[in-house]
């Protein structure tokens, strides 16, 4: 024989590559922005029915109403996250291994993210189902840039680098650093970062369109 073979036990760690936990990041973060999508539809179906004129005509500023629609979707995401990291605790056994704060903190901001994004579509789509077909389309590009569907650290370089301005992939690195990479607060704060500031393009550029078409109204 030209080689040598021995049985090695093989055990997991938190500390090596996880495929469920890293499914997990990259599903999650995928289905909730398109619950996202459907927050952003579900403003324009109300523009189509006259509801959102008549939200408009009550003695509140839009400012509160848009805040109130990204807080609800917000809680929501945040809420479809923890169910879908529970399940995967206690029927996968994927493990926290850095840090809860982190990890908690990564998913408020993404759960922004998400939000912003919603009503980014709201305020830049034309009717439900343009704004529906561009918006699942762009979702699709961003997880896989994002790493979702394939583990980023698996792209060439170039494509590394490139990927670091889609919020997806701060999303699903930052939950991937939290838990099989078994990384500190300190990893998580950069990706909090870039989504927090995503999240504030998002929703600048959104409360933009919605003041611009009231006062064009």
């Amino acid at each position: 024989m030209p080689f040598s073979t021995r049985d090695e036990a093989m055990t997991s760690s938190p500390n090596k590559y996880n495929g469920y936990a890293h499914s997990f990041a990259g599903m999650s973060v995928q289905f909730i922005l398109f619950m996202g999508i459907d927050a952003g539809i579900a403003i324009l179906l109300a523009r189509r029915m006259g509801l959102w004129n008549r939200l408009l005509a009550a003695p509140i500023t839009l400012s509160t109403i848009l805040l109130a629609r990204a807080l609800s979707c917000a809680i929501i995401a945040f809420g479809i996250l923890g169910f879908i990291f529970a399940v995967a605790i206690l029927a996968f056994k994927v493990q926290i291994a850095g840090s809860v704060i982190g990890f908690i903190g990564v998913g408020l901001c993404f759960a922004l993210v998400t939000a912003s994004f919603g009503l980014l579509i709201a305020a830049f789509g034309q009717t439900p189902e343009a704004a529906r077909g561009l918006a699942v389309f762009a979702t699709l590009i961003m997880v896989m840039l994002g790493g979702a569907w394939v583990p980023s650290f698996l792209f060439p370089q170039w494509l590394q680098t490139l990927t670091l301005a889609v919020p997806t992939r701060w999303a699903v690195d930052g939950f991937d650093a939290m838990t099989w990479r078994g990384l500190g607060l300190d990893a998580a704060l950069p990706a909090m970062a870039v989504q927090l500031g995503f999240t504030l393009l998002f929703g600048g550029l959104a409360l933009w369109k919605f003041r611009r078409d009231a006062r064009l109204a």
